[in-house]
């Protein structure tokens, strides 16, 4: 999990802290990396999608939150 405070949102810190965490599993031999986003999380898919992730998937009403059922996007970074 990638979480950046709010006050440096904007400033290009999540998609540095990915990129790293991407180059770090390339680096390491990884084939691909993958990342499960909640439906709330739009800004964290556009992230992702910056990055070279890709949606695979969705998972419909796998988690709950503040008393409604949240779906999940899948996302993919071949490497």
């Amino acid at each position: 999990s990638v979480y950046v405070d709010a006050g440096a949102r904007g400033l290009g810190v999540g998609k540095a802290l990915l990129n790293e965490i991407v180059a770090m599993a390339k680096a390491r031999g990884f084939h691909t990396v993958i990342a499960h986003i909640s439906d709330t999380e739009g800004a964290s898919v556009a992230l992702h999608q910056a990055c070279g992730f890709k949606v695979v998937g969705v998972q419909q009403e796998v988690g709950r939150k503040f008393g409604r059922w949240l779906d999940v996007t899948v996302m993919q970074h071949m490497l």
